[in-house]
Order: structure tokens, then C-alpha cells, then sequence
């Protein structure tokens, strides 16, 4: 093999690398959900799972891909939030038809009668669905009034980590406030440490804005609060979480 042949096996073999890397950040953060949709499904309860998170990830992603339209940063990240979003529309879905299932009947409270009025603990998905697309509009047209204000864009890449950096607290305070993690996925905050980790080194070896950078610091503290919560309550009798 001479020198030349050499250097297109090693250009070959970056360029494979690099592929699998953009493969793992786009689909691996689906995993956890995957496992806590099943687990959901299986035991026709939302047990300990808190629907924030779905918030969190949605606002989040729709900032991002807004963002991106600015930065354009690395195509494996609008792919993620693509698919991210879709996700959690659909967990969202199913906890919603467990929820309205259950013995314990609940008033219905929709978002076309008060957009405030008990925010994000509505009945029906069509009432998510309508709160997601109003707020997306008004970003759109917010940025398209600041195309030429870098101030601005800024902001939107900020909001769109500060809010994923938040990612963990609903479900480490409904943790902590039930004293209970029954029906929450150990492979969901399995992925959440793994693929916050990843993440990070991911932004760090894709010189990624410092946001995001700040993003998988934050998340990867959180992360570990809930371990530690497991570790504590799931000793409890018959309060484990699932694989």
C-alpha cells in the first residue's frame, strides 16, 4: 500500500467515524424515551414520569431549530431536534390517553378557553398541539422582525439551552416531592447521563456555541441528582423503577 493509498483509507476512516458520531447524537437521545414510552405502555400508568419534561424538550427544540436558521451549527443537531420533537409529541400522546383513562376523573381544561389556566396540565392534545404552533409563530415572527440583530439571536440560542438545562428538575422535584420514583425508565436517566455526556464532548470536539457547552454541564449535575434519587427511593418496597 503506498503513501496515497494510505491517506484515503485514513480520510475514509474519518469520514465513517464522523458518520457514526452524527448517527449517535441524532438517534442515541431517543433511546430513554423509547424505554419510558414502553414502560408506560406496558403498565397503563404515568407512575412517577412527569410530562415537563416533554415542555422542556419541545420549547427547547423549537428555539433550536429557529436558531439554527441563524448559526447553522452542525446538521446532526436540526436533525435531533426534528425527531426529538416528534417524540415527545407522541409521549406526550400516550400519557395524555392514560391520564384521561384512569379512575380519577379530572375536570377538563382546555388552552382555547385560557392559555394560563392550569399551563401544560390541559386535557386534550389538541390544546398542546395549539400552545406549541401559537408559540412557534410568535418566534418566527419575532425573529423575522431581529434578522439583523446578532443581540437577538443570541438570546434565542441561550433561551433554547437554558431551557434544556432544566431538562432534569421537573422530574428530580416530582421525585423528591412523592418521595418515589415507581414507574420512572432507569434506562430513560440511563440515556439522559450517557447522552448529556456525549453530548458535551460532542459540542466541545465540534467547537459548538458556548451555550451549548454550558447546556451539558448543567444537564450532567441534574442527572446525577435523579441517580442519587433512585439509588434512595428505590430501595423503598415495592417502589423500584424499570429497566
Amino acid at each position: 500500500m503506498d503513501i496515497g493509498q494510505f491517506d484515503d483509507l485514513i480520510q475514509y476512516a474519518s469520514q465513517f467515524a464522523d458518520l457514526v458520531l452524527n448517527v449517535g447524537f441524532v438517534l442515541g437521545p431517543l433511546i430513554g424515551y423509547v424505554a419510558q414510552y414502553s414502560l408506560i405502555k406496558q403498565q397503563k400508568s404515568v407512575g412517577s414520569f412527569s410530562i415537563d419534561v416533554c415542555a422542556i424538550l419541545l420549547f427547547a427544540n423549537l428555539l433550536r431549530i429557529v436558531f439554527w436558521y441563524n448559526k447553522r451549527f452542525e446538521n446532526a443537531l436540526l436533525y435531533q431536534s426534528i425527531l426529538m420533537i416528534m417524540m415527545q409529541v407522541e409521549l406526550l400522546r400516550l400519557c395524555l390517553t392514560i391520564i384521561s383513562n384512569s379512575v380519577y376523573k379530572i375536570k377538563p381544561v382546555s388552552f382555547f378557553n385560557n392559555p394560563l389556566n392550569k399551563f401544560w396540565r390541559w386535557s386534550q392534545l389538541n390544546s398542546y398541539i395549539a400552545c406549541l404552533i401559537t408559540f412557534f409563530i410568535i418566534i418566527l415572527i419575532s425573529s423575522y422582525l431581529n434578522l439583523a440583530n446578532p443581540q437577538y439571536w443570541e438570546i434565542i440560542g441561550f433561551l433554547s439551552c437554558a431551557i434544556e438545562a432544566t431538562l432534569g428538575l421537573p422530574q428530580a422535584i416530582k421525585n423528591h416531592t412523592t418521595k418515589s420514583v415507581k414507574g420512572l425508565s432507569y434506562a430513560m436517566i440511563g440515556s439522559w447521563f450517557l447522552g448529556d455526556a456525549f453530548k458535551t464532548f460532542y459540542f466541545i470536539v465540534k467547537n459548538q456555541p458556548a451555550q451549548f457547552v454550558m447546556c451539558g454541564v448543567i444537564q450532567l449535575s441534574v442527572d446525577i441528582w435523579i441517580m442519587l434519587q433512585i439509588a434512595v427511593f428505590s430501595s423503598k418496597k415495592g417502589d423500584l423503577a424499570e429497566i
